[in-house]
């Protein structure tokens, strides 16, 4: 029986986001997803999002998030933390000496953390695996728009 390695092929050249071929007769080594995400792979995890609280981050449900364990937050981070005994996906925002935790979607209040709560950060959420067909809808529409502009622009 063969031995199985970890990881994935990774290519060995980087794609240009245009017209090229992606070459696929140039595979030089295996990547390990985990140790792209983080430099200390034993401390990720990954998690579905179950909901909408970030959409305007670009974070809807059904996403994979990467979960690092080793990241301290900074301002402005994704993170997973528990308050008050419950799971929570949110903003770390540290304002005028107060630290809040922020959805980004407006039908979402922001939660000030006030010395009540019970509050523990988890994780930092350093990235995000998107579903890129799930964007076909909006892409399609948006560059069939694009396609009719330019068809009237080559006509006039």
């Amino acid at each position: 029986m063969g031995e199985i390695s970890p990881g994935r092929p990774l290519a060995g050249f980087w794609i240009h986001a245009a017209f090229e071929s992606p070459g696929t007769d140039y595979e030089e080594d295996r990547i390990s997803l985990d140790d792209y995400v983080s430099e200390h792979p034993n401390a990720v995890y990954y998690i579905k999002v179950d909901g909408d609280c970030l959409e305007y981050s670009g974070i809807e449900s059904g996403d994979l998030l990467v979960v690092d364990k080793s990241l301290s937050p900074r301002n402005g981070d994704v993170i997973i933390g528990v308050l008050n005994d419950s799971h929570i996906l949110a903003c770390y925002i540290e304002f005028e000496n107060k630290k809040y935790l922020m959805p980004d979607n407006p039908k979402y209040a922001p939660h000030l953390i006030n010395e009540y709560d019970s509050f523990t950060i988890e994780g930092v959420i350093p990235h995000t695996v998107l579903n890129q067909r799930r964007q076909n809808n909006v892409r399609v529409d948006r560059l069939q728009q694009l396609l009719r502009l330019l068809r009237t622009r080559i006509s006039a």
